[in-house]
Formats: C-alpha cells, sequence, structure tokens
C-alpha cells in the first residue's frame, strides 16, 4: 500500500510538472474550470433573487448542497476521473498496450494515468464555494462532521465508481465520448433536493444509483435535515463501487490491443 502511494505520489509530481512548463495554459484552463463549475450555484441564485425556489428548501440550503457536490467533483475529477478521457485516447491510439506491460495492477496503472491538473480549477471552485456555503448555516456540531466526512467519502466513491465504469465503455466503444454527457445528465440529480423529485426518481437516485450521496445527504446532514433512504443509499453505494470495478475488468477482456 506504501508503495502504491508512492508511486501515485510520484505520478501526480510528474503530471504536475509537465503542465507547470507552459504555465499560462494551465492558469487559463484552470480558471476556466473554476468559472464554468460556478454556473450552476449562480442559475441557483438567480432563481431564488426572482422570488421563485424550492418547496421547503432556503437558498442557502439548496446552495450547500451543490457545494458539497461541487467539492466532491472537485477532488474527483483532478485525481482520478482522467481515466476517462486518457484511457479512451489511448486505445484508440494503440498506446494502451504500454500500460499492460507494467509490473502493477492494470486498475491501478489506468489510475496514474487519470491525474488531469487543469482540473484543480474545479478543487479550487468546490472549495471555495463550499466554505461560503458552510458559513451561512449554523455549525452542525463534532459529531456531525465526523458523519459528514463519512457521507463525503462515499460522495467521492460514487463519482470514482462512474468514473471506472464511463473508462470501461472505452474497451468496446473506441472513442466513446459520450460517456460525459451521459455521465452530467444523470448528476444533475445530485446538485438539488431530492424532496422535490417524484417518487419513482427518489428511488433511482438513492436504491439504484446513489447519487443523492454526491451532495443531497452530506448536505441534509448539516443541515440537520431528516435522511430518509440514507442506509439504501450506502448500500447502494458499496453494490455500485463492485460493480463498476467488476464491469471495468470484464470490459478490459473486451480489449484486442494495438495489433487488433
Amino acid at each position: 500500500m506504501k508503495s502504491q502511494v508512492k508511486i501515485y505520489l510520484t505520478a501526480f509530481k510528474n503530471a504536475l510538472a509537465t503542465r507547470m512548463a507552459y504555465r499560462i495554459d494551465l492558469f487559463v484552463s484552470a480558471f476556466i474550470m473554476l468559472v464554468f463549475e460556478l454556473i450552476i450555484p449562480l442559475v441557483t441564485y438567480l432563481i431564488y433573487s426572482s422570488g421563485a425556489g424550492f418547496p421547503g428548501w432556503k437558498f442557502h440550503e439548496v446552495f450547500l448542497i451543490q457545494a458539497v457536490f461541487l467539492l466532491s467533483k472537485g477532488i474527483t475529477f483532478p485525481f482520478f476521473a482522467g481515466i476517462v478521457w486518457n484511457t479512451i485516447t489511448q486505445i484508440r491510439e494503440g498506446t494502451y498496450d504500454l500500460l499492460l506491460i507494467k509490473p502493477r495492477n492494470i486498475l491501478f496503472m489506468t489510475l496514474l494515468t487519470g491525474i488531469d491538473i487543469e482540473d484543480l480549477g474545479k478543487l479550487l471552485g468546490g472549495i471555495a464555494v463550499f466554505i461560503f456555503a458552510v458559513s451561512q448555516v449554523p455549525d452542525p456540531g463534532a459529531l456531525n462532521w465526523v458523519a459528514f466526512i463519512l457521507l463525503f467519502v462515499c460522495s467521492v466513491i460514487v463519482f470514482m465508481s462512474f468514473a471506472f465504469i464511463m473508462a470501461a465503455s472505452g474497451f468496446k466503444w473506441v472513442g466513446n465520448f459520450r460517456v460525459y454527457e451521459i455521465f452530467e445528465a444523470l448528476t444533475s440529480f445530485a446538485m438539488y433536493p431530492m424532496s422535490i423529485f417524484s417518487k419513482g426518481v427518489q428511488i433511482l437516485i438513492t436504491a439504484c444509483i446513489p447519487l443523492a450521496l454526491m451532495g443531497f445527504f452530506p448536505a441534509s446532514l448539516i443541515l440537520g435535515k431528516p435522511l430518509d433512504w440514507l442506509l439504501i443509499s450506502l448500500v447502494s453505494c458499496v453494490f455500485f463501487l463492485v460493480f463498476s470495478i467488476f464491469f471495468w475488468y470484464r470490459m478490459l477482456r473486451s480489449y484486442t490491443s494495438a495489433g487488433g
């Protein structure tokens, strides 16, 4: 485990050093990522400013849900989620074979290629939005913060599971970058209160795909809101992670290498 952590840190340092060779491009890209991530909170602010809103939810409460989501996304994308783009690109270019000959677990080696320094802009945006959102609500207490951290880890796990599934699709459908659009469409449900959706959608985003863990449940814990369906969603999170890893290895068997 220690050796894997050292290898990951070395890969991260190398990726950072590579991007720092073109600092202006890196900073501009990170800034664009930051601005893009702030669009949804801005739209939410405009909705509440116009006098509209979500029944039973104040602006700072909805804003906190979106802040948790953006923070989780900000952690996942620079450190793991690049696995999707890089895996599909390497398969298309025929260079994925170079990872297969490495004397390490292939999924771990693929994760190392998923480091995307440009997405650090998402992390900075997520941190800024989360700090501002938390400052608008009462302090939930030490125990609730510990519980929040646990739920937040589950949120990151859900993001990572999505990354595994999207990357695995590239082994079968080469060049399928449309998976990003599917991902964005699905995860949009995680940025709003679960109570505004129908019963069927609530079951979908808790029991089937634990989207509610990506923002709603961690934020509700801080706000002191009811946590109905939480246990089911946690169980679903575990199954979702196991399924994503199984799916990744199963789709890897479809890879025919650069030699066809």
